[in-house]
């Protein structure tokens, strides 16, 4: 027999306020380290234990299920968390169960030691953050939402591919196959995340989902079914399909005719299911911003051929300055015009993009845009955070500066570009379409020293699926190659902007995608790149 009790008190518990932290979820790097967090933990009260020390039942469990954890034989530690179901699944286990097992020790600190006074597990806010992640990734790269279940990531067809198309498991083309298998308290949560985020899409899809499964009695703790009725009633209410809602209502009713809110509902969905007559309801997924389809479909492109698709009009050495003389660039030319797009593979090393990703760390801030006003803003669409490296902060950062004047003929100094900006994506990390140079209110704020000329976008890192950088006007992607840089030109040198360099980052379907951006601006350069004997010069 099914156990069934209310999903509130249990994927909706409070985390352990004197251990609440936030955005872990936002950054790759962050949740690595938590992954370490958990082996000390667990570690901690193994030895405790091993002393003759007594731990609840559950904190037993806890510390022995993470023992394989310490074995590089039986995974790798990062990972977990670069499997979106994975970091998903740690999150709410250290925001939930070693939360609450740790609030009933009486002194945590005999256990723990001085590790307790500095542990800052994950919130509530990441648990829904990752929610909202795994829906944006089931969005962009289409995944199939039962193999998702299973923990499996697994790329289905849509009706508009190509002939070649063919689904992809990507967590077996990456072999990432970990015991990551969501319960059905999951899909619920993932439907209640959505619903209190007004995107009563994926509620429909994963409240149906939930719903489905309990039918099936493929569950042993389920929820509580009026509550999922209800639930999933008040989605179709929303969406207008009032037929789909009296149904589910007047089912609710029947499970317990004593509830008032079902009783009330049905007669307004009654009303508003005779006014619909015979009209056919269909589950239709919004548009979010114009383009949409053409972004998408750049982005799974390059996962199902492991690297991004691309025509290149040619390969060559490049010597753009007696810098690279004797080490030529080897540059790979993307597109030729309106946008002029290079790809240029081995500009750095690998202690130099270590030395990069070392020094980011400690300066981690949540990324951010430009807001209508000018201002900054932090939005859902972004999952990523920043640090900025001045030229002196380190010798490898402007050596790395003076490289890009090399390679671009352009002033780096301070005031003609803008620091290094360093980013690491976080689960399901994107970046929506937009243009790098500046326009109508954006102006005021930030055009004291001219409009980005060049974007030069170093790759510090490889990914496994996911994350290509994509020119949706020209149909470019462009793939993340560990130690290249795609550099791309937003201006001609008459001063007019180049409205086709809009691009976007794909969101990071496995893997940690770093990067860092140099923007260069028009004062200081303008001799450099002077302007052509002709206005489109």
């Amino acid at each position: 027999m099914s156990v069934r009790f209310s999903v509130s008190s249990v994927v909706l518990a409070a985390s352990f306020v004197a251990l609440a932290a936030g955005d872990y979820f936002s950054a790759t790097v962050h949740m690595e380290s938590l992954v370490r967090v958990e082996e000390d933990m667990a570690a901690a009260v193994r030895n405790y234990v091993r002393l003759g020390g007594l731990v609840p039942q559950e904190l037993h469990r806890l510390a022995e299920g993470a023992a394989w954890l310490s074995d590089p034989t039986q995974v790798n530690q990062n990972s977990l968390v670069h499997n979106p179901i994975g970091a998903y699944l740690l999150i709410k286990r250290l925001n939930q169960e070693w939360a609450n097992a740790i609030k009933t020790l009486p002194r945590p600190q005999e256990v723990f030691g001085d590790m307790y006074n500095e542990l800052r597990l994950p919130s509530l806010a990441d648990l829904e953050g990752c929610a909202l992640a795994l829906m944006r990734l089931q969005d962009v790269y289409n995944l199939d939402m039962r193999r998702i279940i299973d923990g499996e990531i697994v790329m289905q067809c849509r009706a508009n591919d190509t002939e070649a198309c063919r689904d992809v498991n990507v967590s077996e083309m990456k072999n990432r196959t970990l015991p990551l298998k969501l319960s059905i308290l999951d899909v619920f949560y993932f439907g209640i995340v959505a619903q209190s985020h007004n995107d009563y899409y994926h509620a429909a899809l994963w409240l149906n989902q939930t719903l489905a499964i309990m039918n099936a009695n493929e569950c042993d703790l389920c929820p509580d079914k009026r509550d999922v009725l209800e639930r999933l009633a008040d989605t179709y209410s929303k969406l207008r399909n009032h037929r789909g809602a009296l149904e589910l209502f007047s089912e609710s009713y029947r499970i317990d005719p004593t509830n008032p809110y079902s009783k009330s509902r049905i007669a307004d969905e009654e009303y508003y299911a005779n006014l619909q007559g015979s009209y056919v309801w269909q589950l239709q997924r919004p548009d979010d911003w114009e383009g949409i389809e053409k972004y998408e479909e750049l982005c799974r492109a390059g996962v199902r051929q492991n690297r991004a698709p691309r025509a290149s009009v040619s390969c060559r050495y490049f010597r753009p300055s007696p810098y690279f003389y004797l080490g030529p660039i080897k540059m790979e030319v993307l597109h030729e015009t309106n946008p002029v797009i290079h790809l240029f593979h081995d500009i750095i090393s690998e202690s130099e993009a270590a030395r990069m990703r070392e020094m980011a760390i400690p300066k981690f801030q949540r990324s951010v845009v430009v807001a209508d006003d000018g201002g900054d803003a932090v939005i859902l669409n972004r999952v990523s955070e920043t640090a900025w490296h001045f030229d002196y902060d380190d010798p490898v950062v402007a050596r790395l500066s003076r490289r890009v004047d090399y390679a671009t003929g352009l002033s780096t100094e301070e005031g003609t570009a803008e620091a290094f900006q360093v980013v690491n994506y976080g689960l399901g990390g994107q970046y929506v379409p937009h243009t790098d140079y500046f326009e109508g209110a954006h102006i005021t704020h930030h055009i004291h020293n001219g409009n980005r000329v060049v974007t030069f976008l170093l790759y510090l890192s490889d990914v496994d699926a996911g994350g290509s950088t994509v020119f949706p006007n020209v149909d470019i992607a462009v793939p993340v190659i560990r130690n290249s840089a795609a550099v791309f030109w937003s201006m001609e040198r008459s001063g007019a902007v180049v409205p086709n360099s809009l691009h976007a980052g794909c969101p990071v379907l496995i893997g940690s995608k770093w990067i860092a951006n140099k923007w260069i601006r028009e004062h200081g350069n303008e001799f450099r790149r002077p302007c052509g004997l002709t206005p489109d010069a």
